[in-house]
């Protein structure tokens, strides 16, 4: 979206405040595993698992829909680079990627930021083991299955891609899916028949079936568009008052198949799901040994612009398109 004059400012006086902008700068102390210049990756000093690694923009955003399209692809594009090497350093089988938008998903710091958790069976990390036990309304998914093309729609007319020009085919892995919401050439987006939260929906790549460190930059920033549009598709039509965004890859406890997977779940005030948030703790282990061990392994990432887009076109805004309703996602808790 494009920052007014106002928000600029707002954020400058929220980002001298910003503990993360001072251990980015260096004001403060970070146990630092990656850096380039648009992005930094640090150990979490509290983890939730050996490993547990946080990764943000350099520049301040409090929340996801603030992030400008070249920034967005450049930190998004990079999670499958920095989830191989954590992985490997790790010498886990599976990953997470955990993003809360919102004070009542778990969202704690005004600077939007996700968290990389390596996982394998038998780890102990049981918050994300969930089943599904909630059906969406019919009409609702109807909403859904309308809006959230339409948002792809003047996505694609402001960011065109050269490999866009329908659905696609689907790998036989995806046939047979319910309640299909969204289809490209790459992702597929459903609402399962019984999810997690009303409004669960669940994205699938269609370029891998399991790995997520195998996506190249373009297809994962892909990927992690639809997942933001499809949160703010439930946040806007479900009145959802924040969202969860958690990536499954390999195999861990609550993912032994091993699938990709990127679910979205709508948030609300005493829904339930606090489990999905962990407590901080001290580390039984030495932290600086665990950064050494990553930082190995991530001097070989690198961003590399991919031409991926034509010309832009201009297309109609929709009635229900981003812009309005993400200036009116909860901020998060501070």
């Amino acid at each position: 979206m494009q920052l007014t004059p106002e928000i600029k400012q707002q954020l400058e006086a929220q980002k001298a405040q910003c503990i993360f902008c001072k251990l980015i700068s260096g004001e403060m102390e970070a146990k630092k595993v990656f850096e380039d210049n648009v992005t930094i990756a640090m150990m979490d000093i509290n983890p939730a698992i050996k490993g547990h690694t946080l990764f943000m923009l350099k520049e301040h955003y409090p929340i996801m829909p603030y992030i400008p399209a070249d920034e967005f692809k450049h930190y998004f594009g990079l999670i499958p680079q920095l989830s191989k090497a954590i992985q490997k350093a790790m010498v886990r089988t599976g990953m997470n990627v955990f993003i809360a938008n919102g004070g009542v998903a778990g969202q704690q710091s005004p600077h939007f930021l996700f968290h990389l958790l390596p996982r394998e069976n038998g780890d102990g990390f049981l918050n994300f083991l969930f089943s599904g036990k909630v059906s969406t309304p019919g009409d609702k998914v109807k909403m859904l299955a309308n809006n959230l093309p339409i948002m792809m729609q003047n996505h694609f007319g402001r960011n065109p891609a050269s490999w866009h020009s329908g659905v696609g085919l689907r790998p036989n892995y995806l046939e047979d899916m319910p309640n299909v919401i969204y289809e490209d050439e790459q992702v597929l987006a459903i609402v399962p028949e019984k999810g997690v939260s009303e409004g669960h929906i669940v994205i699938f790549s269609k370029v891998e079936e399991k790995d997520i460190g195998k996506l190249s930059i373009s297809d994962s920033s892909h990927l992690f568009y639809v997942a933001s549009f499809a949160a703010t598709a439930v946040f806007e039509g479900l009145g959802a008052q924040g969202t969860n965004i958690i990536v499954k890859s390999g195999v861990s406890d609550d993912n032994p198949e091993g699938k990709l997977l990127i679910h979205i779940l709508p948030r609300m005030q005493g829904d339930g799901l606090e489990k999905l948030h962990w407590q901080p703790k001290q580390p039984s282990y030495d932290l600086d040994s665990v950064a050494s061990k990553i930082k190995d392994k991530t001097w070989v990432i690198k961003y590399s612009e991919e031409k991926i887009v034509d010309e832009p076109v201009i297309l109609e805004k929709a009635d229900n398109e981003i812009d309005q309703a993400i200036l009116a996602l909860q901020r998060p808790n501070v």
